[in-house]
């Protein structure tokens, strides 16, 4: 039987303790010096950690659990993104469930992994009113529970959301300046806290510009390509003398999808109308002309999310207030002087 070098062996090597060994294998602090020395042991001795039995001994799965309507957007890959590098340095498993499957909202798995205690916290990506059970359900079963960008206020949970109001207002000041005047937004689900937030700094920033964004040209409806679809035949409907010269929609999928429909029909962008989506998702910089957007910190977000719920599973002390993450305009060739400037 071949020799399994143990904790205590590295931390002899290394020159180190063992509670030294045990933090830089956990992501915890130590100086870079000592870091390296202790890497180097590690990789000579083939030394694995014994977290199963760690956990064991903690009464703890040693996995979390990542909830998410669906799968299917690049939004959610981002997030998952962030939140992947941050579990790999502590050897944390991931768990990842959807609400809708096939069209059907089906909470069983997620119940089951709480009642069956499969995982020691819950990171919700956009949670709303339908996930308030499943959140209580945790919290009542003392589970960490960390939401990104919540539609619903949840108590004992700790959130992490992007300044939405700011990169509203941000957008506002960039269309202003080209000469843009007829503005539309078409953002999320009217009970979306980011599309409600991305609409009021739109609205507050060009009222500082004494401009004004009718009711008729703001709607809200999904986060999905087909809105933008939906939108752009509307917008070619109105004429060029009465539609918006700026269009600004909830995220980068819908104004792709808005885009393409108006390119496909001879429309040009940004010579005939300007656009601006949210989020930053590679596709952004990829399709042509790139799409002017707002960046959203979705990696950060998904780290700082597992930061938080692994405090609060070791004990930790962990901020009331929501987490905000500053957002930052990508003026790319999607927008430009209004049309006939």
């Amino acid at each position: 039987m071949s020799h399994r070098a143990d904790i205590a062996e590295v931390a002899r090597h290394a020159r180190v303790s063992k509670s030294t060994v045990s933090r830089v294998i956990n992501g915890g602090y130590a100086s870079a010096e000592v870091k390296a020395r202790v890497a180097k042991v590690i990789a000579k001795l083939g030394y694995t950690p014994w977290t199963t039995a760690r956990n064991f001994s903690l009464g703890r799965a040693g996995c979390v659990g990542l909830i998410m309507e669906d799968t299917q957007s690049e939004w959610i890959t981002q997030i998952l993104g962030g939140i992947e590098e941050e579990l790999t340095q502590k050897h944390i498993s991931l768990l990842v469930g959807s609400l809708v499957l096939k069209d059907k909202y089906d909470t069983t798995t997620i119940s089951s992994w709480i009642r069956e205690r499969r995982v020691d916290g819950l990171i919700f990506a956009r949670a709303g009113r339908r996930e308030k059970a499943l959140i209580e359900s945790a919290r009542k079963a003392g589970l960490a529970v960390s939401a990104i960008a919540p539609d619903e206020n949840f108590k004992g949970v700790q959130v992490l959301r992007s300044d939405n109001a700011a990169a509203g207002k941000e957008i506002a000041d960039h269309l202003y300046e080209l000469g843009h005047r007829r503005l539309a937004y078409v953002g999320g689900p009217k009970d979306s806290h980011d599309a409600r937030q991305r609409f009021e700094g739109l609205e507050q920033g060009f009222a500082a510009h004494k401009v004004k964004i009718p009711e008729t040209n703001v709607s809200f409806t999904r986060y999905q390509v087909e809105e933008g679809v939906e939108y752009a035949h509307k917008w070619m409907k109105m004429g060029r003398q009465k539609a918006p010269t700026a269009v600004v929609l909830g995220n980068d999928a819908m104004a792709i999808g808005f885009m393409r429909t108006l390119q496909a029909e001879g429309i040009s962008v940004p010579r005939d109308v300007s656009v601006v989506g949210f989020d930053d998702i590679p596709a952004a910089a990829l399709y042509w002309p790139g799409l002017t957007t707002v960046r959203q910190e979705m990696r950060g977000m998904g780290a700082a999310a597992c930061r938080l719920l692994m405090a609060a599973v070791e004990g930790e002390e962990v901020p009331v207030k929501p987490t905000e993450f500053a957002m930052k305009l990508i003026v790319r060739q999607s927008t430009g002087p209004v049309p006939g400037r």
